[in-house]
């Protein structure tokens, strides 16, 4: 008997069967061609389908020019009949493989700055949205019936593209959920006001799209719990509104999440990254759940079928998100099937994959390189060679798995005690001891591959030759260090891997966080759990303004919440003493900081370049932070990409 009985039984939506309770929920990858499936968007819904998946949905498709998600090719739109050949093409390339789709419909209501001529967002009021700084037109009752006849036309589409249904994305503050709440609805006619009257668009917008659609296909809503905003919807009021769209009888299912993208946190905490609790909205599903009588998607960090599982089983909810888990590992389902849970790669709630959708990329994950070649299999070796790997760092372990994979014999030589590199001293850290499942799923892989790691074991140069290996993958990392202030100070100067693995005792610390990535964040939070009072500052225009906004708000939150400063605009000058002596950068005037015991300097890292001159007579492909420092993705990738041509 399968271990998660109710997480892989069928499911009821209307008249249509989905194979098991495990959804891939709406979302952007980046694939699209000319705002159409092309042959990656399309393999991309395949891999997912062949690989199990109970129900998977596409992103956010606009229907009307005034409502666009972006203004690029990469995402899907349904504004005209074009759309339909590549719905018909990826409704029979999921079918094939067994599984069902969805099209989810949108208008974004001026939470996406179009800012193009001869385009403008519409929206329930003329209200300010906090994350694109856009005052949107307000519709008036003729542009309300514009819209919802577009999402009828849109759901005609989807019809004929033979997809299984619609999705209508009435959350993150789009244009139905702009309607519903007293936060974005600021209207005085027959569609403000009253909770009636704030429910009347969504409710003409389902009939106008079940009436597309017809009786067939599955029609479900998308909503908030609960917004988390003064003024906004709360979950008391989400129950009475999901009691009366359910009442309706037009909607098949309700899937439920929570917050707005009208302002800057609710964006952000929406798509919440590590340490955010697992399963965080599941509460909020469980109580619409009791209010309805049609099913209920629940999603929010469920990354583990055992936890997916005990979800559906207790009655919370009738189906489980599992789509930033899925992006990180495309086989979750058929590992479950297979009895191959533990080696599920685990989601960390990175949010590398939400990162690069905000900059206008494709999806990718920290540390699933693959993203971008769905259904791609590694091929296996040519001819088994022997492989040397130097440095058991993330990359050096990726690039020996991959090896491995192909049927190649590989060894890893590592300098330390330990395997990872520096990603365990974030991992120290109480926020991020997540990433440490990064190094621990690798570990684990090549304990089933039978590769070796010899510790303690430094290669020099000169010793490549002698290891008598057919190649040799270089992936020593990069070290850390600090600068030399000018002046005479008494206080202690750290970086932060030194603060990280050896916490010196402080009442006052001052963080100079100059490098990229969370080095000096984490550094400060470690402090902040210890008692010292921290002020983190950086020359940018903000702190940590290289991150993403999901992981960088978090951050905001989780060390303002123990009275950490952050200070952007200033350069460190020199210290005497205990004193910092600092340089406004736009304006040149001087301040300083008093009392500093501590001061964490963050300036980046140096790569390791000790191979550089390296002369080999056979393949030597040097990966990592020792090509110059980065991202942890790129290191992944680069491992990937080189352990791929050996």
């Amino acid at each position: 008997m399968s271990d998660f009985p109710h997480l892989l039984s069928p499911l009821e939506l209307g008249r249509i069967e989905v194979r098991n309770r495990v959804l891939v929920s709406a979302h952007v990858p980046g694939f699209a061609v000319d705002n159409k499936p092309g042959d990656k968007y399309i393999a991309y819904h395949e891999n997912y389908a062949r690989n199990g998946v109970g129900l998977q949905i596409t992103g956010g498709t606009p229907v009307h020019e005034s409502g666009l998600l972006g203004t690029g090719g990469d995402g899907l739109w349904n504004l005209d009949d074009g759309i339909v050949a590549g719905y018909q093409a990826l409704a029979d390339a999921v079918h094939t493989a067994g599984g069902r789709i969805l099209a989810q419909l949108a208008h974004s209501a001026g939470t996406v700055l179009i800012n193009q001529p001869g385009r403008a967002s519409w929206a329930a009021s003329a209200i300010r949205a906090e994350t694109t700084g856009n005052v949107s037109h307000a519709m008036t009752q003729v542009e309300i019936a514009e819209i919802v006849a577009a999402f009828g036309a849109a759901a005609t589409r989807v019809r004929e593209g033979g997809l299984d249904g619609v999705e209508i994305l009435a959350a993150f503050g789009y244009l139905p959920q702009a309607f519903i709440s007293p936060l974005t609805n600021q209207r005085q006619d027959e569609y403000g006001g009253s909770l009636d009257n704030r429910l009347r668009f969504t409710e003409e917008l389902l009939a106008a799209v079940r009436a597309a659609l017809g009786p067939h296909p599955i029609l479900g809503i998308r909503i908030p719990g609960d917004e988390f905003e003064p003024g906004g919807l709360t979950l008391e009021d989400m129950k009475q509104v999901a009691h009366r769209i359910a009442a309706g009888g037009l909607i098949d299912y309700i899937s439920v999440i929570a917050h707005t993208n009208v302002t800057h946190t609710g964006r952000s905490r929406h798509w919440a990254p590590t340490p955010a609790p697992h399963g965080l909205f599941i509460p909020l599903a469980a109580a619409i759940r009791a209010e309805v009588d049609v099913p209920v998607f629940g999603v929010g960090r469920v990354t583990t079928p055992q936890m997916a599982e005990r979800i559906v089983a207790d009655g919370q909810a009738d189906m489980v998100g599992m789509t930033r888990a899925h992006i990180c590992d495309p086989e979750l389902v058929a590992r479950i099937r297979r009895g191959e849970t533990e080696r599920i790669r685990p989601c960390v709630g990175a949010n590398t994959c939400i990162a690069n959708r905000y900059a206008g990329r494709p999806i990718n994950c920290i540390h699933n390189a693959a993203v971008g070649q769905p259904g791609v299999t590694l091929a296996p070796a040519s001819k088994q060679r022997r492989i040397a790997v130097i440095g058991a760092g993330p990359a050096g372990l990726e690039a020996a798995r991959v090896a491995a994979e192909r049927g190649h014999e590989v060894e890893i030589f590592e300098a330390h005690e330990h395997a990872g590199g520096q990603l365990p001293l974030w991992a120290a850290a109480p926020s991020m001891t997540e990433f440490g499942a990064i190094v621990d799923w690798r570990l684990r892989e090549l304990e089933r591959l039978g590769v070796a790691i010899e510790y303690h074991r430094a290669i020099e140069p000169d010793e490549i030759d002698a290891l008598g290996a057919d190649a040799v993958v270089i992936a020593v990392g990069s070290r850390d260090y600090v600068r030399m202030l000018a002046g005479s100070y008494a206080l202690t100067l750290r970086s932060p891997h030194a603060v990280i693995q050896s916490p010196p005792p402080a009442e006052r610390a001052l963080v100079l966080n100059e490098g990229r990535g969370q080095a000096g964040l984490v550094a400060a939070e470690i402090l902040l759990e210890r008692g010292t009072a921290v002020e983190i500052v950086t020359s940018d225009v903000a702190v940590g303004n290289d991150l993403d906004p999901t992981v960088r708000n978090a951050w905001y939150t989780r060390l303002g919440k123990h009275g950490c400063t952050f200070t952007a605009g200033l350069a460190v000058v020199s210290a005497d003493e205990h004193k910092v002596f600092l340089r406004n950068v736009f304006d040149e005037s001087e301040v300083e900081r008093d009392a500093i015991d501590l001061l964490v300097d963050w300036p980046g890292c140096h790569a390791v370049d000790d191979f550089d001159q390296l002369e080999s007579a056979r393949p030597c492909f040097r990966i990592g932070d020792c090509v110059a420092p980065r991202t942890l993705e790129i290191a992944i990738a680069e491992a990937l990409h080189a352990a791929s041509k050996i």
